[in-house]
């Protein structure tokens, strides 16, 4: 009896699983539950059970090895600004930090976009304590309990669900916060409390304390729903872990969601990239550019050399925040944006989402604004009976007359040419995402295979390809459900910090580096031993923030273990001279300037059992078996009618080839091929997609 791996991710619009039996694979899509998002999951189970020819309570209980969730729940609770009340504690002086931040201004020169910080802290929720530790970790100012109480329990009257302790240097001595954090708890014990130094243990306090407010702002919902989650999995007989997964990349159990819920911040897209890094090692691709379209949103990462970009201190919404996440940006391009006139007539897409309530036009369930979905059916490129194999029936003129009468009306064009624009449009928005994660970045993308997945991107893919000249592109054969598989491929990862603000030019400095590598490569160890696992199951990786002195940022390094020895000093310095030139073109280094460590990084890997997946014989042939028929669909990239074949994907062999125009119908997305483009099924079942010379039209 073969075990079952799950993968469940739980986006704006839809809920998709991915589940692995042996050599089968099973995917399952739901509407995502915004009201109860466990339910919407228990939906999408249930779906991957009948198809597995299994109850529910069967799968669960006797055959499910392991079950990781990733979700939107932190994101849209950051995005819509929906959280708990929050209280804070800050040392004297310094309570207007958590307003102000780093400013209002942006980099940009119309003053009318310059947006004050969200004040997600009541003026009246901040309260200053009288204690201060300098930069050095020597108490100045003693900690008084009385203090404390007293301003905890004003706090409470005001109505506080949660409380984040933030003290200044709290990194170079965490005493201050972590003595406040018990005297709140013996006040409170059912308050939620986060110090500042539990979030991120680097300086910098306004980002240190954003991520702690953050983290206390989303703690309800994440709190409930992972108790909702855990408990229905419980109630169906599942007894192992119920695992969840972060923003970098990696798995956390459910006390850790509870403890620490911010690290879920993207942790959706975050599964897309690691099922994209295991893909390019199976492929033997290094570098690959990343596009995942669902209903809310475009994400896009790039992969190198093999791995995915982890971004250093990164902005969540509005907010600076200390927390790393892997790099992926995304814009308000999904099958649900909405598609709308601004003020002066002209188009755009987004980055208002019509989601899975109301949802699209096509839907019939109250949706009157136009969207991405409304356009594809119209244009015929996605077959209204077809909509998640079956499950939803699209109406296809509803979608018609709300594009004529919100669109083409103003632009006085039918309702055929402006659902062609607004694919050419969502197109171009996708290629700069794009671009911003590799060109302006110092990545070629022509040097790179795109990898396209989510439940839409397939109907862009080969025209995103096509505006940025790539020539090799992969659509994997779970695409709609890719993320739920990468969460699958992923480890658990504990990445720990300290800051150390110390010059490289004597050895007794690099003595001091490796105590404290020593001291995190400790803790690492307790958390993934808490997890289950044992030493031998863990490797570690390194890293620092580095700038040379005088300069204001500083800049990630990866390092090895030698580079903590005070032998490889030299080394160290030349090490961070080519990174920097790398990064930033030759002659850039500032050689004459000595070396600051600001931040030393240790990042511990637990590696779990993986799914294989089986290899399939295959031999280059024509997918004429796989026709079905033509239909006569509005072609965006050449704005006519066409007759194209239309081909159903389970008929296609490994090594069957297909030509543009056409469209490839699976149960739960479509393919369309333009006119220059070729299909073929690899060994994998996965799609594999060459642009072509453009071929003319009969």
């Amino acid at each position: 009896m073969e075990e079952i791996n799950i993968g469940i991710d739980v986006g704006g619009t839809h809920t998709d699983l991915t589940a692995i039996s042996g050599l089968e694979t099973v995917r399952a899509k739901a509407l995502t539950t915004h009201e109860d998002y466990s339910r919407g999951i228990f939906d999408a189970l249930t779906s991957a059970a009948g198809q597995l020819s299994l109850s529910l309570e069967e799968m669960m209980s006797k055959r499910t090895r392991a079950f990781v969730n990733g979700n939107t729940i932190v994101t849209n609770a950051i995005t819509e600004l929906k959280g708990s009340k929050v209280g804070v504690l800050t040392s004297a002086g310094f309570g207007d930090i958590c307003r102000f931040g780093r400013g209002n201004r942006g980099n940009f020169n119309d003053d009318q976009l310059q947006r004050n910080l969200p004040q997600i802290v009541s003026q009246n929720c901040i309260a200053e304590v009288s204690e201060r530790i300098d930069k050095d970790g020597k108490i100045l100012v003693a900690l008084r309990e009385e203090e404390i109480r007293e301003k905890t329990e004003q706090l409470l009257k005001n109505g506080v669900e949660a409380i984040a302790i933030c003290f200044l240097w709290s990194t170079s001595n965490e005493q201050h916060e972590k003595a406040a954090q018990k005297i709140l708890q013996s006040l409170d014990n059912d308050i939620f409390v986060t110090c500042s130094v539990d979030t991120a243990s680097i300086f910098r306090e306004f980002e240190r304390w954003m991520t702690a407010i953050l983290n206390c702002f989303v703690q309800p919902s994440v709190s409930r729903f992972a108790h909702a989650v855990s408990s229905g999995l419980r109630d169906l007989g599942y007894q192992r872990k119920v695992e969840f997964f972060n923003g970098l990349g990696g798995i956390l159990a459910e006390e850790e969601v509870k403890r620490l819920p911010i690290q879920m911040y993207s942790s959706g897209p975050a599964g897309g990239a690691i099922g994209a890094s295991a893909l390019g090692k199976r492929y033997d691709i290094a570098n690959l550019l990343c596009g995942d379209m669902g209903g809310t949103s475009f994400d896009t990462t790039l992969i190198k050399q093999g791995k995915p970009i982890v971004a250093q201190r990164c902005k969540i919404g509005s907010f600076n925040t200390a927390i790393s996440l892997l790099d992926i940006v995304s814009v308000g391009a999904g099958g649900g944006s909405i598609v709308s006139l601004d003020p002066r007539g002209v188009p755009k897409i987004g980055p208002e989402s019509a989601g899975s309530e109301p949802g699209p036009v096509c839907y019939g369930k109250g949706g009157k604004a136009p969207t991405i979905t409304d356009c594809i059916v119209s244009l015929g490129i996605l077959r209204p009976d077809n909509y998640l194999g079956g499950k939803h029936r699209l109406n296809v003129n509803a979608a018609k007359e709300a594009i004529e009468a919100n669109i083409a009306k103003g632009m006085g064009w039918n309702a055929m040419q402006a659902a062609a624009g607004a694919y050419n449009l969502v197109v171009a928005n996708m290629a700069n995402a794009l671009r911003g994660v590799s060109v302006r970045r110092g990545h070629d993308p022509r040097k790179c295979t795109f990898l396209a997945y989510g439940g839409a991107l397939p109907i862009f893919a080969a025209a995103i390809c096509r505006s940025l000249s790539i020539k090799d592109m992969i659509i994997p054969n779970q695409s709609s459900a890719f993320s739920a598989y990468g969460l699958l491929e992923a480890d658990y990862i504990r990445r720990k910090s300290a800051t150390l603000g110390i010059p490289l030019d004597k050895e007794t400095k690099i003595l001091q580096l490796e105590k404290i590598r020593n001291k995190l490569v400790q803790e690492v160890l307790v958390d993934l031993e808490d997890a289950g696992f044992d030493r031998s199951q863990i490797t570690f990786n390194y890293g620092a923030d580095m700038r040379y002195e005088g300069q204001l940022n500083e800049m990630y390094m990866l390092l090895s273990e030698s580079d903590f020895l005070p032998s490889e000093l030299e080394n160290l310095r030349r090490k961070f001279d080519f990174e920097y030139e790398n990064e930033f073109g030759p002659e850039t280094a500032w050689r004459d300037s000595r070396l600051m460590l600001i931040n030393c990084v240790v990042i511990g890997v637990a590696s779990r059992e993986k799914t294989q997946l089986r290899k399939h014989p295959h031999e280059p042939h024509s997918a004429e078996n796989a026709y079905i028929g033509d239909r006569t669909i509005f072609l965006p990239d050449l704005n006519l009618e066409k007759e194209v074949p239309i081909f159903e994907s389970e008929k296609i062999k490994p090594g069957g080839i297909i030509h543009g125009p056409a469209v490839i119908e699976v149960k739960d997305t479509t393919i369309y091929l333009p006119t220059d483009t070729v299909l073929s099924k690899d060994q994998y079942i996965n799609y594999r997609i060459k642009l072509a010379e453009k071929r003319k039209l009969d």
